[in-house]
């Protein structure tokens, strides 16, 4: 597997700062932020992405995947950042989220979100480059992971794939649901997101309610069965891109950390998952 981090919380710090912390993680590659309020703007990405790509390769980090707010083939910049990717030999994105519409809405927005990851999908295959489709939990297209399954029936597979987001699959799976979820998709688990929650009642959640509401928490006190998740992935010889969200800012956290602080629990966090991850990286 191919362990990275995710920028979006390291805003605050520059990124040679950043990539000279990686290295001493013995991490050598970070998901980058390419969309609005990024790291890289859409619009600026023919020139900033490599600019990027140039000064984190100093310090001995490459960008192992990009994040980006990609929804639609149509849009002018859609090409424009996959191609400034793909010529920097960066191989996977992303994708951006579809807002849940409404109770009613549903088998349509089904119809329409699948159309546009036809399109997707044929734009990545002419690019070269491979895209995720991240279940996010609440109120995104997606939360249900056999929404996912559908939207992507049709796709080549070598070009659009399923981000998998095991902490969001628990959140909406419960106790097995995540699994089922898992195993509908398990042919199309490309991409993994490493982050855990805990239930609150106490605190508003994104629905704004405060009863069963989740924070995002270090990896060891969260309610994702990790070791379970990633016996099931190593069943399915995955291999691919796993990016640390260290989402530790902001009133979902269990605390509202520094970006230094972020880092130290990114650390820890990196160590953890990697205890986990050696059982799986062993071959038998």
């Amino acid at each position: 597997m191919q362990l990275m981090v995710f920028s979006k919380h390291l805003a605050g710090l520059p990124l040679d700062k950043v990539a000279s912390r990686l290295r001493a993680m013995n991490i050598d590659a970070i998901d980058l932020t390419v969309r609005p309020g990024g790291h890289v703007e859409p619009a600026k990405a023919e020139d900033d992405l490599p600019r990027v790509h140039e000064t984190l390769a100093k310090s001995g980090v490459r960008i192992g995947m990009i994040t980006t707010g990609i929804t639609d083939a149509r849009d002018p910049l859609t090409p424009v950042v996959l191609r400034a990717a793909a010529r920097l030999g960066i191989r996977y994105y992303k994708l951006g989220y579809f807002s849940y519409e409404g109770f009613g809405t549903l088998k349509r927005q089904r119809t329409q979100v699948a159309e546009r990851m036809k399109a997707l999908a044929a734009l990545n295959r002419e690019i070269g480059i491979h895209g995720g489709f991240h279940n996010h939990s609440a109120n995104f297209f997606g939360a249900s992971l056999w929404d996912i399954h559908h939207v992507l029936e049709g796709c080549d597979s070598r070009a659009l794939g399923l981000y998998f987001d095991p902490a969001h699959a628990v959140v909406e799976g419960g106790s097995d649901g995540w699994r089922m979820g898992m195993d509908l998709l398990s042919d199309r688990i490309t991409m993994l997101a490493v982050k855990d929650f805990r239930w609150r009642d106490d605190k508003k959640g994104y629905a704004g309610a405060r009863r069963h509401s989740t924070e995002w928490c270090p990896l060891e006190t969260g309610n994702t069965p990790w070791p379970t998740v990633l016996k099931h992935l190593k069943a399915i010889n995955f291999h691919g891109p796993v990016s640390l969200h260290s989402e530790y800012q902001g009133s979902h956290s269990f605390a509202d950390l520094t970006s230094d602080e972020v880092l130290t629990q990114t650390e820890k966090d990196a160590a953890l998952f990697r205890r986990w991850m050696d059982p799986v990286n062993k071959k038998g």
